[in-house]
């Protein structure tokens, strides 16, 4: 049997609060902890507390609620650009591949997908096929017919019901978009046909020419983009934050990214996969952000100390 986790008081919290930040006054603690809630505002206690030997010392409860205060006002931006994103590629997606094999539906017909994802591991291409079959595919499905028959939920869909001018028609790929959330469009990107996945960055960028290294690319750039997003949206703390892998663009020398999973890292996506009037407001609104806040945002390593230049140095995908 599972070992029960005893809940702890508010009062105990702002004791157990003392292991990360040094305050006297219990009643902005108490406060704080009543909203932000414990282990929330331990994540950014013990960020201040690995940073200690970068600081000099360990920090005040004012520094802690300046840090929150930052990572909140951060998350809201990035949350912006990140939805800024997945508009573009539904878009871009439903557009290029629609167009191109003449079909509004064509998510829901297996022949426009690679279940193996063209693999070559044999290990891997067998989960991915496994996943396509069992998973993946099922699953689109039923989103599309929950959407269809969801009449509470979804009563601006009545033409596709019974009675309706479009009741014997499944859900066009541009209507399905406009519901399902980014983790979807992603895994559905990582299954096209590899032609697919070409026009579709025809479409969205414009270059032509594009490799199945390119759509590989773009795979941990989506990736990179849908993960920061599940942070901004679920309120999760972005300071500090490792999560997937991106990959580096062979337009860019290897110093502009000096490491693949940090915040920084979820930066270098958004350029690639922003338009490009908006990656030049994204630099400015962090700018902004980072002038006017309280800490220092180099000193506590939240971002590089030549952010700006590295992030200009990002070539145009």
């Amino acid at each position: 049997m599972a070992s029960i986790e005893p809940p702890i008081t508010l009062e105990q919290q702002v004791v157990m609060m003392k292991k990360y930040v040094l305050f006297r006054q219990r009643k902005r603690m108490q406060d704080f902890l009543s909203y932000a809630g414990y282990f929330r505002a331990s994540r950014y206690g013990k960020y201040l507390l690995s940073q200690v030997g970068a600081v000099g010392r360990k920090s005040k409860q004012d520094e802690l609620f300046q840090l929150y205060e930052f990572d909140v006002n951060l998350r809201r931006i990035l949350n912006f650009y990140c939805n800024r994103v997945e508009v573009k590629f539904k878009s871009a997606m439903s557009n290029a591949c629609a167009i191109d094999v003449n079909d509004g539906t064509f998510y829901l017909d297996r022949q426009y997908y690679t279940p193996s994802k063209a693999e070559r591991d044999a290990k891997k291409r067998k989960h991915n096929i496994s996943y396509f079959n069992n998973r993946f595919f099922p699953d689109i499905v039923k989103k599309e017919s929950d959407l269809r028959r969801n009449i509470v939920k979804y009563p601006e869909l009545k033409e596709y019901r019974s009675g309706g001018n479009r009741h014997h028609n499944n859900l066009p790929v541009w209507v399905t978009f406009s519901y399902v959330e980014m983790g979807t469009v992603t895994m559905m990107y990582s299954y096209l046909r590899g032609d697919l996945r070409k026009k579709i960055l025809d479409y969205s960028f414009g270059k032509g020419r594009y490799t199945k290294k390119d759509t590989e690319l773009v795979d941990t750039w989506l990736d990179a983009v849908r993960n920061l997003r599940n942070y901004c949206a679920h309120n999760s703390m972005v300071v500090g934050m490792n999560s997937s892998v991106v990959l580096l663009d062979s337009q860019d020398q290897q110093s502009v990214l000096t490491k693949d999973n940090d915040l920084f890292s979820r930066l270098y996506a958004l350029k690639k996969l922003l338009p490009k009037e908006d990656t030049k407001r994204l630099k400015n609104d962090i700018m902004k952000l980072v002038k006017r806040t309280p800490i220092d945002v180099y000193l506590l390593n939240i971002l590089p100390q030549n952010w700006e230049a590295l992030y200009d140095n990002i070539q145009t995908f």
